[in-house]
């Protein structure tokens, strides 16, 4: 009689189990779906916009990955491979740039990281200080840098939205004061012809300075890439 009861109690922590592992399995995915699918929203509103003027759109077929990325991410635009460089007593490895993980990093948001600094030189970007927030817009010819560009706030701004800090290992002190603030904080995203426009507002002085002075540190890394990182940090920000 007591083996008949210990056998359907195992039975129901079998069961138990594998309905908690079930439902972690889906929390991980949950952030990399909300990014993905705030993508194809922008991208199915920009190509209908297009579809009216008469203007090219810039994609071929719906989102499906980073298929696209190969190795390209890697080396840099002209083939050759970047080298590691030395900062004091720092060794930056800009190859495989272990500073771009974080505490649940996915590999689609480290390998737009390594596309987006590899390739910064291509990226063109322009910061508005508006009175209640920014607006920025961050474009490029280069169709891959393009939808990492694209990926990449997709990615940060569904985090924002959640507070889910990525705790990357080189962002700045500023962006882990935006998480912290991250419920008083508006965003709006909207594709451009070759990049985004994103418009980040909010009712707090304090959020705004923030938000404007992480735009700045931004376009520093747009235009500098990895230099601008090791300066700020070898200066302890």
């Amino acid at each position: 009689m007591l083996s008949g009861h210990f056998k359907i109690l195992g039975e129901i922590v079998k069961t138990g189990l594998g309905i908690i592992l079930f439902g972690a399995s889906l929390l991980c995915s949950s952030m990399q779906l909300h990014a993905s699918q705030t993508y194809q929203k922008m991208h199915s509103q920009h190509h209908s916009a297009e579809s009216q003027d008469g203007h090219h759109g810039h994609h071929n077929g719906a989102y499906e990955g980073h298929d696209h990325h190969g190795d390209s991410y890697m080396g840099h635009g002209d083939g050759t491979m970047p080298k590691q460089k030395k900062h004091g007593r720092h060794n930056h490895d800009e190859v495989n740039m272990p500073g771009l993980q974080g505490v649940d990093t996915t590999d689609v948001e480290i390998s737009d990281l390594k596309t987006i600094f590899v390739n910064h030189a291509k990226i063109s970007r322009r910061v508005e200080n508006i009175e209640n927030g920014i607006r920025t817009i961050t474009e490029s010819e280069d169709e891959t840098l393009r939808e990492s560009i694209i990926t990449h706030v997709a990615f940060m701004v569904t985090r924002l939205e959640e507070g889910r800090n990525p705790q990357v290992i080189i962002q700045s002190p500023t962006l882990d004061l935006l998480f912290d603030r991250y419920d008083e904080i508006d965003t709006v995203m909207e594709m451009t012809a070759t990049g985004i426009e994103v418009v980040q507002t909010s009712g707090n002085p304090e959020v705004v300075a923030l938000l404007q002075k992480h735009a700045a540190e931004v376009s520093d890394m747009a235009e500098r890439g990895m230099a601008a990182v090791h300066e700020r940090m070898m200066n302890g920000h």
